[in-house]
């Protein structure tokens, strides 16, 4: 028992060293969510802009994007289109209400490239670039 105590606290600390590397060297938490086979990003909603401007993703992935709301008595969401003129959806997340999040899944476009999300209720200055990658790449 007091090893398997040792060996699990080893473990936690790789990873956080990992994830202290990571952010280090300006790369956001993203990945692979442990055993869960998805792609797992954040984004968070505060004093109205997006704390990231791009959010990168592999093709075909399924991703869920937890989203935060920390703009108190405002709505959000997330809303991803082909392209900034928004004609073509591909994914809309509910709105939330400030000081909320909520956890959106839906599976990345198939075609690597570069795709537009913005905030629906704010689509001007909400905004941002989805960069879906080749799988493997």
């Amino acid at each position: 028992m007091k090893g398997e105590l040792r060996l699990g606290m080893v473990r936690r600390v790789r990873m956080g060293m990992a994830l202290a590397g990571l952010l280090a060297v300006g790369i956001p938490w993203a990945g692979l969510a442990a055993g869960s086979g998805t792609f797992a990003v954040t984004l968070t909603a505060r004093n109205m802009a997006f704390d990231q401007t791009t959010l990168t993703v592999p093709a075909g992935a399924a991703v869920t994007l937890h989203f935060v709301n920390s703009d108190s008595g405002i709505p959000h969401n997330v809303a991803i289109y082909e392209t900034s003129a928004a004609a073509t959806v591909i994914f809309q997340g509910k709105l939330i209400p400030g000081r909320q999040s909520i956890t959106y899944t839906f599976t990345a476009p198939t075609r690597p490239g570069t795709y537009f999300f913005r905030c629906d209720v704010h689509p001007s200055t909400m905004t941002g670039v989805l960069d879906v990658t080749a799988a493997g790449g």
